[in-house]
């Protein structure tokens, strides 16, 4: 039986690693890096190794950046009344992108998940109340997608905020249930966070 080298066998095996890709999708991305020029592999091994020499955490807000505190909550201009809590940073630019909030954000490194035994205590959660307690903002939204894992994250979050003295807010109804907040389009985005309703 004809195996892969071993360096194959173990690039293979690195991309089996990586969410939503297959055993063969793995051999497919390691078969087409085979064809590539040496300069290709070169420069994608080098945005790889560069991921874990120049991208931090903001201490601050979680958010991935090449400095900490990253350029938002370093930005004075930002409304500091207003903080948009978000499960991932891809959830973060999709809000950014819009242009339509100017508030700070937290980033919570994931959302409530028992399946796969994500529980509160994983999450960025304890400095978010630190910040809260510090900062004592206005409004805090919960910007999550409308899905099993963005509703228990809402509903864990409303009640532990719910002794705090600030406005509590989730986006409005516009995305559809399940739908992932990172692929909704700017115009829906933006409709969402407009319309955002009390939780």
């Amino acid at each position: 039986m004809q195996k892969f080298p071993e360096p194959v066998k173990n690039l293979i095996e690195q991309f089996n690693r990586l969410p939503g890709i297959g055993h063969k999708t793995s051999q497919k991305f390691v078969f087409y890096l085979l064809k590539q020029p040496k300069e290709v592999l070169t420069g994608f091994a080098g945005a790889l190794l560069n991921l874990n020499k120049l991208i931090e955490k903001c201490a601050v807000c979680g958010n991935i950046a090449t400095t900490s505190p990253c350029s938002i909550c370093d930005n004075q201009q930002r409304n500091q009344n207003i903080i948009c809590v978000v499960a991932e940073t891809y959830d973060l630019i999709s809000i950014e992108n819009t242009g339509d909030y100017t508030g700070l954000y937290h980033v919570l490194g994931g959302a409530i998940n028992t399946v796969e035994g994500v529980s509160p205590d994983q999450l960025n959660i304890k400095s978010l109340l630190t910040r809260i307690n510090q900062k004592k903002p206005e409004e805090i939204i919960l910007a999550f997608s409308p899905d099993l894992e963005g509703e228990s994250t809402v509903l864990y979050l409303k009640n532990l905020l719910s002794s705090y003295q600030l406005k509590l807010t989730r986006l409005a109804k516009g995305l559809p249930m399940g739908s992932v907040l990172e692929y909704a389009d700017e115009v829906t985005l933006s409709n969402a966070l407009k319309g955002r309703t009390m939780v």
